[in-house]
């Protein structure tokens, strides 16, 4: 018999974020974490709009605005744009420039995640950190794979066996819970390699704190991103999927040192310094979404591969997912049915929100293998105000960035 309605691996965003809502909503969630909080985790840092959206549900914007004025966060309300060819565009997120809240943030994922993690705390979900999970618990029954019962755990210099009737794998995308179900871990390409960077002193900002993504034709089908962050500091990396670094042997490392001296922006780190060392992680885009159910459990955010496929952010996908597995653990507990059959509505559910995002994402990413029509676009929107609040539209309305995909926006772009 179990004291817990469901385990957690993973106390990130996406499984802090589902303790608290289990907890708020009367569930005895067993969250676990082979860290102690707070915790580093390689990122780019931004934060979405997606992300701010729960944070709004979890009741932590307040925490956020606080954070901003001591210096630790800040707002972003847009983003930069280049194309291969050096022309720039600045996109606004919204027009509403006068709002108390930005739209978006960059905090390093110390802070940001040790924030999430308070509200499972405050929520009352029990947490056990230092908790490092050896494999599942699973029903012998002949069926492969069969239902879930639980976790094995190394805590406190035990092994000890937790059972519950659900068990949700939020431990991102070298998940324990995805090796001991048996599923594949790679897809090279589904797959981003990225690496991160700390810069101090990098100069040229937008005065509205936008996130830089550069289409460099060093870098092409890749990105090279530059994010403002608190006290003077910046995130500086560079991502491509796993796939093409592998056929063209490229070497991120050096590919990064040549974008950070290439001639469209060395000028920035003339007097910059970076801090700390490159460091490279890996992320399970959302153009391949994994299975995310069966029978006793679940997956969640990188575990679920659902990544941004253009952006690289997963921060986000990993609430909102988190946000719905909470949801589904009541509706599990109120029909006593954890089955896959049942549980089916969970994926169902986070694929009806971030399905049509994560298509578009994916058609968007195709684009960087066209560097004339990257160019083109940025170009155009550059020169173009009606062109740019289009572009600035679509990040307020899903059903406005549908037309981002469409040939008929390419064709009149061309013809602009």
């Amino acid at each position: 018999m179990s004291q817990y309605d469901a385990i957690i691996v993973g106390a990130g965003p996406g499984g802090a974020t589902a303790a608290a809502f289990m907890a708020r909503a009367g569930l005895r969630p067993l969250l676990l974490d082979k860290d102690t909080f707070p915790r580093d985790k390689i990122c780019g840092d931004a934060i979405s709009g997606k992300s701010v959206d729960v944070m709004k549900r979890l009741g932590m914007i307040e925490a956020m605005v606080e954070a901003e004025g001591r210096d630790e966060t800040i707002g972003s309300w847009g983003v930069t744009f280049s194309g291969p060819y050096g022309d720039e565009v600045a996109i606004p997120f919204t027009k509403m420039l006068d709002q108390p809240v930005a739209p978006g943030f960059v905090m390093d994922r110390v802070r940001f995640d040790n924030l999430v993690f308070a509200q499972a705390v405050e929520a009352g979900a029990e947490i056990w950190q230092n908790a490092t999970v050896k494999g599942l618990i699973m029903e012998e029954n002949g069926t492969s794979p069969g239902r879930v019962l639980g976790v094995e755990v190394q805590h406190e210099g035990e092994t000890k066996h937790i059972h519950a009737p659900l068990t949700i794998g939020a431990d991102g995308p070298y998940s324990v819970v995805l090796r001991s179900l048996g599923m594949d871990q790679l897809d090279e390409k589904h797959y981003c390699a990225g690496l991160r960077s700390y810069w101090r002193g990098v100069t040229g900002f937008h005065e509205r704190n936008h996130v830089e993504i550069h289409f460099v034709d060093e870098a092409i089908p890749g990105y090279f991103w530059i994010f403002p962050m608190a006290d003077g500091m910046a995130n500086v990396g560079v991502g491509m999927l796993s796939s093409v670094i592998k056929k063209k042997d490229i070497k991120l490392k050096p590919l990064l040192q040549l974008l950070v001296d290439h001639p469209r922006f060395r000028h920035r780190f003339t007097d910059a310094e970076m801090v700390g060392k490159i460091q490279g992680w890996g992320l399970p885009l959302g153009s391949k979404p994994r299975t995310m159910h069966g029978d006793g459990w679940l997956l969640l955010g990188d575990a679920a591969s659902l990544v941004d496929p253009f952006t690289g952010e997963g921060i986000g996908n990993a609430m909102v997912s988190g946000e719905k597995a909470a949801e589904w653990a009541g509706y599990a507990k109120s029909f006593n049915d954890y089955s896959a059959a049942h549980l089916k509505g969970y994926e169902d559910a986070v694929l009806d929100y971030l399905g049509d995002e994560l298509k578009l994402s994916h058609a968007m990413q195709r684009l960087g293998n066209w560097k004339w029509l990257l160019n083109t676009v940025v170009a155009k929107a550059s020169r173009s105000p009606e062109l740019a609040d289009a572009i600035s539209a679509m990040f307020d309305d899903e059903s406005q960035r549908k037309k981002l995909i469409s040939p008929l926006f390419y064709l009149r772009v061309l013809a602009a």
